[in-house]
């Protein structure tokens, strides 16, 4: 019983996720302070197409805008923009490390920011089971990669959707909410394992029309 209501705290602030706003932090960070680990995003491409399916922009984009809110009709919800992206989290201290990186208090999170960024949260079903989470070690420098191929995140990498509603410039960051070992200073102990969370830099994309 701990550890669900643990693991539903540790989702609880992501739930909410709305648009973009203008705040875009300029370097990583991480929390607790001092939390010896670092993430990045990068995409082996970050130029992309504006592409609606069968739908017009303002159809596209009214749709979306509604996902999770009052007038939301439910269903499934449009597919996400298919992407190139990676994020990374390193170990930036002086001694090997463990890391979880799989199980539900594992939440990968990402925000797009821009003019036309929407982030929703569609009323999806999940299963209730209670994944536990699993840790790799990380020596001195080390990195675990976490490959992203569409703009989805949030519990088990599907609770939440990303769109961008027209073409231009965005920013995507990444959140990554997990448990390491040692762990540091002021972090909630689990099992052993102290939570933490760490943040990327913003990753710039281009948005193009469609041709």
């Amino acid at each position: 019983m701990f550890v669900r209501v643990l693991s539903v705290a540790l989702l609880a602030g992501l739930a909410g996720t709305g648009a973009g706003d203008d705040k875009k932090p300029g370097k990583p960070k991480a929390d607790p302070e001092g939390t010896p680990l670092e993430l990045t995003i990068t995409g082996k491409t970050t130029k992309y197409t504006f592409d609606t399916g069968t739908l017009t922009p303002a159809e596209f984009k009214k749709k979306v805008e509604v996902i999770g809110k009052d007038g939301d009709l439910g269903g499934a919800p449009p597919a996400a923009p298919k992407v190139d992206l990676t994020v990374e989290v390193k170990n930036t201290s002086d001694k090997p490390v463990k890391v979880w990186f799989k199980g539900d208090p594992v939440v990968l999170t990402l925000e797009l920011k821009g003019k036309g960024a929407v982030n929703a949260a569609p009323a999806l079903a999940f299963t209730t089971e209670f994944r536990a989470p699993e840790a790799i070690e990380l020596a001195p420098g080390k990195t675990h990669a976490f490959p992203v191929k569409a703009l989805t995140s949030g519990m088990r990498g599907g609770s939440l959707y990303s769109y961008w509603t027209e073409p231009g410039e965005y920013d995507l960051v990444a959140t990554l909410k997990t448990g390491m070992t040692p762990a540091p200073k002021g972090a909630m102990d689990f099992d052993g394992f102290g939570v933490v969370t760490v943040t990327s830099a913003p990753l710039k994309l281009t948005v193009e029309a469609k041709k």
